[in-house]
């Protein structure tokens, strides 16, 4: 059986053991625009695995490895938690609350450590496998434990955040005033009736001024209508993968500045998988910002829709290119390329693909890159 009929049972296996699980089991409501995206995620999954298993450069393993473990955990992590609550952990009050924060901030710890050790690989192309694990750690994890230990300290951190404290106060005077009025009271018969506090660093430092505290009331109201309040629950998680995603941007640029200015030879399609994470990132962050300024729960659900189709199409052209990838280090010439990088890297030129020539043909002069290695050239004239 070929290598690429092993991944499609595989993942139609995987496919079928979630429908099944769908059908027999009590979850919560999934749009189908999230199923097609763990679907894309855990073929993805799937084939970095296939080329981890098939790399021929030991040096690129690892950084297959890290891209599946991102794609595999991640498809998990959005489709567990549609069960925790329902079928799971039922006797838990907060069990959706648990499974949905840690399920939305653990993969990006995962996305920039794949992305991180493979620039670190690029700069530090000397080192040791062990030595480029601990400086991706160290600053994947430092950033991450900044941004998310509240929430690994304290499960029940989101409710103590300055917006749902404040969002507390405001509902319970508002339902205070309607039974007492019996009509729908005005923001400034609210603020007059509550006491909110300035905070700083998540903590309280004093109490607002009456026109902030209007203001900051303002604010407060239209969250309180339906499910409204969910957005500013979860506000503390997106910025903190807003940051994350960043910081994948940040490294991105750093590569492509590097390979700018050195241009050391990589593996076949590494420099193009790279590059279709920028786009990535950027989305996520463009999501997550949506995510936050939503103010109604169906603004809320229609970026997350939106958010989904986009992130869809990035999503295929990464199954194009690792499996292109793929294809490539299980042929004969592709096989040959990659150990020669590894052993004589310094007198090797970087493989040129059908995109490359596709290039080098429109928007440059072919005649200056036909002495690189195995680029195609014309036939000879023999006359």
């Amino acid at each position: 059986m070929r290598l690429y009929q092993k991944i499609l049972l595989a993942w139609l296996a995987l496919l079928l053991f979630g429908a099944a699980t769908l059908l027999g089991l009590p979850h919560r409501e999934t749009t189908a625009i999230s199923l097609v995206v763990i679907a894309v995620m855990t073929l993805l999954g799937l084939i970095c695995l296939a080329v981890f298993l098939r790399e021929p450069n030991p040096k690129n393993k690892p950084v297959f490895l890290n891209f599946a473990i991102f794609f595999i955990l991640s498809s998990i992590a959005s489709f567990l938690p549609a069960f925790i609550g329902k079928a799971f952990w039922v006797e838990e009050r907060f069990a959706g609350l648990f499974a949905y924060q840690y399920s939305t901030t653990t993969p990006y710890f995962f996305l920039p450590f794949a992305l991180i050790y493979l620039v670190f690989d690029s700069l530090f192309n000397g080192s040791s496998i062990a030595k480029k694990y601990l400086m991706t750690f160290l600053l994947v994890g430092g950033v991450f434990a900044y941004y998310n230990h509240p929430i690994y300290q304290e499960p029940k951190y989101l409710y103590s955040t300055q917006d749902i404290v404040d969002f507390k106060l405001v509902a319970t005077s508002v339902d205070e005033l309607k039974k007492k009025s019996g009509s729908e009271p005005t923001p400034k018969e609210i603020a007059a009736t509550i006491e909110l506090n300035a905070w700083e660093s998540g903590r309280q430092v004093g109490t607002l001024f009456e026109d902030e505290e209007l203001r900051r009331v303002e604010e407060i109201l239209p969250y309180l209508a339906g499910s409204n309040f969910i957005p500013l629950l979860f506000r503390p998680l997106y910025f903190s993968n807003i940051y994350m995603n960043v910081l994948c941007v940040v490294f991105v640029f750093l590569f492509f500045g590097y390979q700018y200015k050195n241009d050391p030879p990589q593996g076949a399609y590494i420099e193009k998988i790279l590059f279709l994470f920028l786009p990535y990132c950027s989305l996520e962050i463009l999501h997550h910002y949506g995510y936050i300024k939503s103010v109604e729960f169906s603004t809320f659900l229609d970026f997350m829709s939106i958010g989904g189709l986009l992130s869809l199409l990035n999503l295929f052209m990464l199954v194009v290119f690792f499996s292109l990838r793929l294809r490539f280090i299980t042929s004969v010439k592709g096989e040959f390329y990659e150990r020669e990088l590894v052993s004589d890297s310094e007198h090797i030129s970087r493989w040129r693909d059908g995109f490359d020539d596709l290039i080098v043909h429109h928007f440059l002069n072919p005649k200056t890159f036909h002495g690189r290695f195995l680029a195609p050239r014309p036939p000879r004239n023999e006359s």
